[in-house]
C-alpha cells in the first residue's frame, strides 16, 4: 500500500519534470525568466529522485539505482546553480547539467515502459544535439549576459 502510493508520487513527479523541463526552456528562449517552471522542475526532479531512491532501497535488487537518483538530483541542482552563481564556464557546464537531469528522466520513462536496456543509451546520444545547441546559444549571447549571466548586470 505505501509502496504503491510512493510509486504513484514517483510517476507523477517524473511526469511533471518531463513537462516542466521544456516549459522552462521555452520560457528562457522567449526571454522570460521562467521562475515558476524552473522551481516546478526542481521540485519535480527532487520528488522523483527522492521517491526513486526510497523505492530503489526498498526493492530487492534495485539498490544499484540509488546513485542514479542522487546523480539526477545533483545534475538538476547544479544546472540551476551554475548560471545563478556565475560558475566559471557556466555557459558550457549548465546545458550538460540540466540536460543530463532531463535525459535521466527520459531514460527512466523509456526503460520503465519498455524494459529495453538499449534505451539506457539512446536518450544520452539523442540529447547531445539539444545540449550542443543550448551551449551555442549561451555562448552567442555572452556579451549581453555578462559574466554572471544576469541580463543587464555588469560583467
Amino acid at each position: 500500500m505505501v509502496r504503491d502510493a510512493l510509486l504513484g508520487v514517483h510517476v507523477l513527479a517524473g511526469s511533471a519534470g518531463l513537462l516542466l523541463g521544456p516549459a522552462w526552456l521555452m520560457a528562457r528562449r522567449a526571454g522570460a525568466r521562467g521562475r515558476r517552471a524552473a522551481a516546478g522542475y526542481q521540485v519535480a526532479v527532487a520528488a522523483a529522485a527522492g521517491t526513486g531512491a526510497v523505492l530503489a532501497v526498498a526493492a530487492p535488487g534495485l539498490a544499484w539505482l540509488l546513485p542514479v537518483a542522487v546523480l539526477t538530483e545533483g545534475l538538476a541542482v547544479g544546472g540551476a546553480l551554475a548560471r545563478r552563481r556565475g560558475w566559471h564556464r557556466w555557459r558550457t557546464v549548465q546545458p550538460h547539467l540540466l540536460g543530463g537531469s532531463y535525459i535521466a528522466l527520459v531514460t527512466a520513462l523509456l526503460v520503465a515502459e519498455t524494459g529495453s536496456p538499449v534505451l539506457w543509451a539512446v536518450p544520452a546520444v539523442v540529447g547531445q544535439l539539444p545540449i550542443a545547441l543550448a551551449k551555442r546559444r549561451l555562448h552567442a549571447a555572452a556579451p549581453a549576459l555578462g559574466r554572471t549571466g544576469a541580463v543587464g548586470r555588469p560583467a
